[in-house]
């Protein structure tokens, strides 16, 4: 438990971090590259995302199988495991290197046309760079999912905060000397090195994780492998959601329009991770539950996650709308502005899934993720499938516009049918969330009504005295029409235990 509230704690914190961090890293970057040259690293960021989902869920497979056998206190199995596991992400490294040359050469004629050839060039570079990352970095993930097994959180995200910190001082360092994006892609590759070899340290030589392979179990190998598939399948989709409209704006408009979209999806990207930290550390938990089939304590925990989950998620939804605007103009410019409007929408349309990222988790932990996988990669291919023509006419908007469509049909819709049948209280969940929302009108509608009085674009000094003063607005609200015991006794507890000291 003291791992788990820390390893929240950190999560926070490592996310708060990165955010802050990534609102200087962009601008920085856009300092040293041109806007064209920034569309092109994340045109080929989003190729390679494709590659990145060939991890195929082994990482959260391992947590799963390897925590249940140290509930057992099964030495030999979890060696053998481990082995297993190594064995196969090797020969994930060379599929890696595989698909990423066939990807690579059906992908490329696509940008003949938006891209010049010097730019198809440096592509090739940072292309081959970002998979040589993958197929090192990509093996090491076995290394973390036994530190989470093990609920080491503090390591866990200590190392992640670090990597989180040191990285963008380097780029820094080495754009000054050399701006370009083949310079960038390599610092983030020693970077990942870096955070490998430190996992790969602590579980050998701290965890004692050993790795012997006493039995090539086939059957039990198939039983990994089925499970992952739809871990994989999963992946695929959060893909396409996310990088297939920056792949299909670079074919179809060009690197300019990508740059201002994937400010979009740096935003979404931020906002998911806020939510995800708190579920994460769930994971082993839930697995032991569902080996007991206890779904009172199930229901109970996917509740309590949820309703913390949802004053986060929604003190970001409200601050954004309120604020971003300002926030995008002090922060990139003008001339990426549309951005504000395509992430209202996608930040709208992903409240429901945000709020019950431990749903995931429990129908992993109960090995009926299968049917959300392929829901959710039908949802996803409808989603290429429509945004492609659209794009064509209507760019950027097109694509925010359908990808939210689908987020709404597959993950608020489907999903939640499919969680009632499995018992969880859905019914119930939202009452819960309806009460809260009701209580967030108040704190958002005066603040909406002061913000009129106010000039439309402040500076950045009296843009961050209005975001304190709605979120302290926010959190008096909060504790005092929303929040139940338990709630304030997370922030009490820590609270009185500083103040006795």
């Amino acid at each position: 438990m003291h791992q788990r509230k820390f390893g929240v704690i950190l999560s926070y914190i490592n996310m708060g971090l990165q955010a802050l961090i990534g609102f200087i890293y962009i601008p920085m970057l856009l300092a040293f590259l041109s806007k064209e040259q920034y569309g092109l690293y994340q045109l080929v960021g989003s190729m390679i995302a494709y590659i990145a989902v060939m991890d195929f869920g082994l990482a959260n497979t391992t947590v799963r199988y390897y925590s249940r056998l140290r509930a057992l206190n099964d030495t030999r199995g979890q060696e053998n495991l481990l082995a297993t596991m190594l064995r196969l992400y090797m020969g994930i490294a060379v599929a890696i290197i595989v698909v990423g040359v066939i990807l690579l050469h059906l992908l490329l004629p696509f940008y003949t046309k938006t891209l010049s050839p010097t730019d198809l060039v440096t592509a090739k570079y940072v292309y081959w760079i970002m998979m040589f990352n993958l197929a090192v970095t990509i093996p090491g993930h076995i290394f973390s999912a036994i530190i989470q097994a093990h609920e080491k959180f503090i390591f866990l995200r200590c190392a992640s905060l670090l990597n989180i910190i040191l990285q963008p001082v380097l780029v820094f360092i080495i754009l000054h000397f050399k701006a370009s994006i083949v310079a960038l892609v390599i610092v983030q590759t020693v970077c990942n090195l870096g955070l490998f070899i430190g996992n790969a340290y602590y579980s050998i030589f701290k965890l004692g994780a050993r790795f012997h392979l006493y039995k090539w179990e086939g059957k039990f190998v198939k039983e990994i492998l089925f499970f992952s598939f739809f871990i994989f399948l999963n992946a695929i989709m959060d893909q396409i959601y996310w990088k297939t409209g920056q792949l299909i704006l670079g074919a179809v408009v060009g690197t300019v329009i990508v740059a201002v979209y994937s400010v979009t999806v740096q935003l979404c990207m931020s906002y998911m991770g806020f939510s995800a930290n708190i579920s994460n550390v769930f994971l082993p938990h839930l697995s032991a539950l569902a080996a007991q089939e206890d779904m009172r304590e199930t229901n109970a925990i996917f509740l309590k996650v949820g309703r913390l989950q949802f004053y986060i998620v929604m003190l970001l939804f409200w601050g954004f709308l309120l604020f971003g605007r300002q926030f995008i103009h002090l922060w990139v410019g003008d001339s990426f502005s549309p951005a504000y409007t395509y992430t209202v929408i996608l930040m709208a349309a992903l409240i429901v899934p945000l709020v019950q990222n431990t749903g995931i988790l429990i129908l992993q932990a109960k090995n009926k993720h299968a049917f959300r996988a392929i829901v959710f990669v039908i949802i996803a291919i409808l989603n290429v499938c429509i945004s492609i023509p659209l794009a064509r006419q209507y760019g950027a908007m097109a694509c925010a516009c359908v990808t939210a469509g689908c987020l709404i049909l597959g993950q608020g819709l489907i999903l939640n049918i499919y969680y009632a049948r499995l018992g969880v209280e859905v019914i119930s969940f939202f009452g819960h969330i309806l009460k809260i929302l009701l209580a967030m009108l108040l704190p958002v509608g005066l603040t909406g009504w002061l913000l009129r009085m106010l000039p439309a674009y402040p500076s950045i000094c009296m843009l961050g005295a209005q975001i304190i003063l709605f979120t302290a607005l926010y959190g008096l609200t909060m504790w005092t029409l929303a929040m139940n015991t338990y709630e304030k006794n997370l922030i009490l507890t820590p609270l009185k235990r500083v103040l006795k000291k």
